[in-house]
């Protein structure tokens, strides 16, 4: 599909649609359960999150964004901005009613100190956690979703990294009771290639229409980015690629899981799908150079004893055991 797109027209600039993005748009439109919405397409993930923003922003101007203290949205531009005047983060996991581990539930001194009558945006990433994996609870984004909608705000999705398929769902939002008005999504809905989306339902659709709001780079809405973003999604869909990440997933946290027993250095295993983060007590970065050494690569957080495993989706469960049985007889040496 992207050899015959190659042979037609790979780039057309701003001012041009192409019959390509249509198929695309539906089809991201229909896996983000936007089903009236509009998509704009662009080139990475910090773009998708700035256009978002952005948009959001020309929508509820005067309006604070509410996030989270553990978030990552960009290296660039509004999103990236650490404005205390704009931007309100909340430290879920410092709060007073963090009870069995599973943190802020929004019944605590510190939620009721949220600013919520200057809130009008709910910028929230779904567990990805700056690369720690961190979920917050059900009842604490049900409540701030609330809130949202009786102030009739708006709740932006970085799904980024917890998109197309990652944590067992589509999208990391779908683990919750929500319904955003936009979804930025990045990495594996283009599989490697360059592309990025950000999906607009169409309520803030039609709101961006009444305001002033522009945006254009030179390689937006390309139909070869487009045709990647199709092929990815069916490709996904002929191969069950979103159930298979739950599946293998389960198998891996269980796998891990086992190995949490006295005297052993793993502190905590946290995933969803194929997302997971392992936490040790010590000895993180030698556990990676042993790992690399028996052909896995894994990625260490800095400043943490955390490593991040984000396989791909089509990784064999061969790979999989083997995995388990290499971290194991690790940690078992160390």
């Amino acid at each position: 599909m992207m050899k015959s797109q190659l042979k037609k027209v790979i780039h057309t600039g701003f001012n041009y649609c192409n019959p390509v993005m249509e198929t695309a748009a539906r089809k991201v439109l229909e896996i983000t359960e936007l089903p009236d919405g509009k998509c704009e397409f662009l080139c990475s993930g910090s773009e998708a999150v700035e256009f978002c923003v952005r948009a959001a922003k020309a929508i509820k101007p005067e309006a604070m964004l509410l996030t989270f203290t553990d978030s990552y949205f960009g290296a660039y531009g509004e999103a990236a901005r650490q404005d205390n005047r704009e931007l309100y983060r909340y430290n879920w996991h410092d709060c007073s009613c963090d009870h069995g581990g599973e943190g802020c539930s929004g019944e605590c001194r510190e939620f009721s100190e949220i600013p919520f009558d200057k809130i009008g945006i709910f910028l929230f990433e779904p567990g990805s956690s700056s690369g720690l994996v961190n979920f917050p609870s059900g009842k604490l984004i049900e409540k701030i979703s609330g809130k949202i909608r009786e102030n009739n705000g708006l709740t932006v999705i970085n799904e980024v990294t917890t998109g197309a398929g990652r944590t067992g769902k589509w999208f990391g939002f779908q683990h919750y009771d929500l319904k955003p008005e936009m979804i930025a999504i990045g990495k594996g809905i283009g599989n490697g290639y360059p592309v990025s989306v950000a999906a607009l339902s169409g309520k803030a659709t039609e709101l961006l229409e009444n305001s002033h709001f522009h945006y254009s780079q030179s390689h937006q809405n390309d139909p070869l980015g487009a045709t990647v973003v199709t092929e990815v999604i069916d490709t996904m869909r002929d191969e069950n690629l979103v159930e298979r990440s739950r599946r293998l997933g389960e198998k891996l946290m269980t796998g891990l899981e086992s190995m949490k027993k006295s005297g052993s250095i793993l502190k905590d295993i946290r995933g969803r799908g194929l997302m997971i983060a392992i936490e040790f007590t010590r000895d993180a970065a030698l556990v990676q150079k042993e790992l690399i050494k028996k052909g896995f690569i894994v990625a260490k957080r800095s400043g943490h004893e955390v490593l991040r495993i984000d396989p791909a989706l089509t990784i064999k469960e061969k790979d999989i055991d083997d995995f388990i049985f290499s971290i194991d007889e690790i940690i078992t040496n160390l």
